[in-house]
């Protein structure tokens, strides 16, 4: 009963620190890279066609950051758990 009482504390303070590593990368920043294949992207278009290209762009390089973030931390959990699971003996 001990060590079920102990891994659950354990499991709960690696979940806390989950949440810092997720959001240690700024997926909403865009490097110079982004910004020239934006240009090349929006070349020759005007007003709120230019607009759309760069929202859509912008929504699909912040959801594969963040899919990549989540894939990240989900490993990193997987792994602080089997790490505990050795420790504890089960």
């Amino acid at each position: 009963m001990r060590k079920l009482v102990i891994a659950f504390f354990v499991f709960t303070l690696m979940l806390g620190g989950i949440s810092v590593a997720a959001y240690a990368a700024d997926c909403s920043k865009d490097n110079p890279i982004d910004q020239a294949g934006d240009w090349f992207a929006t070349l020759g278009k005007q007003g709120m066609e230019k607009d759309q290209i760069l929202v859509k762009r912008k929504a699909d390089r912040v959801a594969v950051c963040t899919k990549k973030q989540a894939e990240e931390a989900a490993e990193v959990a997987k792994k602080a758990g089997n790490d505990m699971k050795k420790k504890l003996g089960f």
